[in-house]
């Protein structure tokens, strides 16, 4: 335990003095203004003292990192709480597993009038999931974000149930009832740099179409071999086996270009095996004001498949952080599809989600649309 003394000399400049000379050298009293990044873990203050476990990094390059006691003198301990919330900071936590029950339904219609075609569907979906870190993940600051690029081997699990009922009016006049259950894991292992993933899922569905019953199972393997060439830049090739024996091949890599305290820039990029389709996607967080983060992002796919409904596209996103609990989400695609959602933390560890999908699209001939609310309850620990 190291003990500093946090105060205002006489030209109002707060000064942390160090009480143990032989835990640093003498020279090092650092003040306040030569602070650039100040990220706390955890704080509490009692009567007289100011514990936490923070991270200091000064302008004249010395770190300082651990567990420390600052005394308070000559300051109120509001005040000390404020100047060590420098830099937008809120109080960083760390998580390593984090669990989620979210509920969907789905409404969605599709028509092509002149083949006298017109269907509709409802779908209901109810899906657990959970995941486990090796290592503790720290926060950025809203309680949702965490590091572009993550370094640490984990775990997952998923199951799932959906139930869908469906008419369409053609030649058949076909109507549907049918239902299906999913179960899934998977984890990476993150060794010397090099990432080794894999994931396993099985797929049971059953239901009945007009006077037909069908009842079908699937497996479906995937695995990965990635590089990290540093913590901020990941390269991957990932294998896709189909589930039916159709398997596939895609290649990706992201990058993660960091600014000033949490602020970033993440790009990623993805091809599949016959460098037809290519996804760039961009990510910018930052912290303004007080307690107060910003999330913009935007893709574009370019399609030169082979397939008669490959069309460019690209999608935007903003996400709006009102301290480290509570977010505003919107999207948009030009393939007609957008959403709204927010977010809401109870307390460190549960959460809550709510939001809004739609589409929209009459290109082509076709005219479809689908209306999609979630709800979602998740914990983190």
């Amino acid at each position: 335990m190291i003990e500093l003394v946090l105060f205002k000399d006489v030209d109002h400049v707060f000064k942390f003095e160090q009480l143990d000379q032989r835990i640093l050298p003498s020279c090092v009293f650092p003040v306040g203004t030569l602070l650039q990044k100040c990220k706390i873990i955890s704080l509490s203050v009692d009567e007289v003292f100011l514990n936490c476990h923070i991270h200091f990094v000064f302008h004249m390059d010395i770190t300082i990192k651990g567990f420390y006691t600052l005394k308070l003198s000559k300051l109120s301990k509001l005040s000390a709480i404020t100047v060590l919330l420098l830099s937008n900071g809120a109080i960083a936590q760390n998580y390593q597993s984090f669990s989620g029950l979210s509920y969907s339904n789905t409404s969605y219609s599709f028509n092509k009038p002149q083949n006298n075609f017109h269907s509709k569907s409802d779908t209901n979906v109810l899906f657990l999931s959970s995941q486990y870190f090796f290592d503790e993940r720290q926060t950025l600051g809203p309680l949702k974000e965490f590091d572009y690029i993550n370094t640490s081997s984990n775990v997952s699990a998923s199951i799932s149930r959906q139930s869908t009922k469906a008419t369409s009016s053609d030649y058949l006049n076909a109507s549907s009832d049918s239902n299906s259950n999913s179960a899934s894991l998977g984890g990476e292992w993150v060794t010397h740099n090099v990432i080794i993933g894999a994931s396993y899922s099985h797929h049971q569905s059953d239901g009945k179409i007009n006077e037909f019953s069908y009842d079908h199972s699937s497996n479906y393997y995937t695995a990965t071999l990635g590089y990290l060439v540093s913590d901020d830049f990941v390269i991957r090739a990932n294998y896709d086996d189909g589930g039916d024996g159709d398997d596939s091949f895609s290649y990706s890599a992201s990058y993660n270009l960091q600014l000033a305290d949490t602020d970033y820039v993440g790009f990623s990029y993805d091809v599949d095996e016959d460098f037809d389709i290519h996804n760039l996607s961009s990510r910018y967080f930052f912290g303004f004001a007080e307690q107060s983060y910003l999330v913009i992002g935007g893709d574009y796919t370019f399609d030169n498949s082979d397939n008669f409904l490959a069309d460019d596209y690209w999608g935007v996103n903003v996400s709006y952080y009102y301290g480290d609990k509570t977010s505003v989400s919107v999207t948009y695609s030009d393939n007609d599809s957008y959403s709204v959602g927010a977010s809401y933390f109870i307390n460190n560890n549960y959460s809550v989600h709510a939001g809004y999908n739609g589409i929209s699209n009459d290109k082509n001939q076709r005219d479809w649309d689908a209306d999609s609310y979630y709800l979602s309850f998740s914990a983190q620990f």
